[in-house]
C-alpha cells in the first residue's frame, strides 16, 4: 500500500472521509513501485473545500490541487488528476529507457 499522510485544516476529519480517501486512493496501488508516498492536505475556506495532493515519486514530485463545495468531489478530482500525472511520468520513464 502506498502511504497516504492526511492533514485537515478548519474542519474535523470524519471516519467516513478517511475511509473514502483510503478507498479512492487504492487505485494508485498499481504504481507502488514508482510512488513513495502521498501527502494529502484538505482545508475548508469560505464554504469551499480545497484539497492538495503531493505525490513523491522516484526522482520527481507531483502536486495537484482541487476545489469544490463537497469534500468527496475534491478527493475524486485529486485522485483522477494525480493518476493521470503519474501515468504521464511513467510513460516518460519508459520512453527514456527505450532511447538509451
Amino acid at each position: 500500500m502506498v502511504p497516504i499522510h492526511t492533514h485537515f485544516k478548519n474542519f474535523p476529519p470524519t471516519e467516513a472521509l478517511n475511509a473514502y480517501i483510503t478507498k479512492r486512493f487504492k487505485s494508485l496501488e498499481k504504481f507502488k513501485d514508482l510512488v513513495m508516498h502521498i501527502d494529502l492536505h484538505m482545508s475548508e475556506e469560505r464554504g469551499q473545500y480545497v484539497g492538495t495532493a503531493v505525490a513523491k515519486l522516484k526522482g520527481k514530485t507531483v502536486r495537484v490541487e482541487a476545489r469544490n463545495k463537497d469534500p468527496m468531489s475534491v478527493i475524486d478530482e485529486l485522485k483522477d488528476v494525480l493518476l493521470r500525472e503519474i501515468k504521464r511520468e511513467k510513460e516518460k520513464i519508459k520512453l527514456e529507457r527505450r532511447r538509451s
